[in-house]
């Protein structure tokens, strides 16, 4: 097995790999790193950066690069009418009865709130299961993370000089810090986390995308077209 060091790309000797304590160091640029995730890191799925998976797309450009991921999922056809059903049984009972009987009752609508804000978030997660998307640009050393449906989200602004190596890990990201699911990570002096509404395939791909921006790969630019996510 081929260890490699995620901040200088140099290989780590054998030597300097401590099982046990779960340390491998790179004597090249003297940091140390979790074995465990080093090695899970060389042998995970590589991907053709010219032919990125359905509902994924990348682009470089001089000066940075745009890559992403839809965040359209099956789950849609669940959640969507759970979603009309709670809300509408739920909010129709609690409010629309006071609009039909033009009747303001303060304790029945202070007792609605919480089936207004669960409704609120339930719609939200069906946009995003629907047409969400989440997309890293990098232009320059400025890298932004935006999360959300068309032009309507949250985008997070970093240094992309910031961060040394990027990684699989379990649990959420800083959008859904509940899921228990895989995310992935930028790290190094700040910590990024995103991508745990994506799907396996998208997910691998945004991943190989990442290293080999870190790693500096050479432009793909010139021979690859990146599709156009509506």
């Amino acid at each position: 097995m081929n260890i490699t060091c995620p901040a200088c790309r140099s290989a780590i000797s054998t030597d300097d790999v401590n099982v046990s304590t779960d340390i491998a160091l790179c004597r090249r640029c003297d940091k140390t790193f979790s074995f465990a995730e080093l090695a899970l890191a060389s042998t995970a799925p590589t991907a053709n950066l010219s032919m990125p998976p359905r509902g994924a797309w990348f682009e470089q450009y001089p000066g940075g690069f745009r890559v992403g991921a839809t965040t359209r999922s099956w789950g849609a056809l669940f959640l969507v009418p759970f979603t009309c059903v709670w809300a509408g049984g739920s909010l129709g009972g609690i409010y629309g009865t006071q609009f039909l009987h033009h009747r303001f009752n303060l304790g029945t609508s202070l007792f609605g709130i919480p089936f207004l804000l669960g409704s609120c978030m339930l719609i939200t997660m069906c946009l995003i299961t629907v047409a969400g998307k989440i997309e890293l640009t990098l232009r320059d050393d400025q890298l932004s993370i935006f999360t959300g449906v068309g032009l309507i989200g949250w985008t997070r602004r970093y240094l992309w000089s910031d961060f040394s190596l990027v990684r699989e890990q379990m649990g959420g990201s800083n959008f859904n810090s509940n899921r228990r699911g895989p995310s992935l990570a930028l790290e190094g002096k700040r910590k990024a986390s995103f991508g745990g509404s994506w799907n396996d395939e998208r997910r691998y791909f945004v991943l190989n995308v990442l290293r080999s921006m870190l790693g500096g790969t050479p432009s793909l630019a010139s021979t690859f077209t990146a599709p156009v996510f509506r």
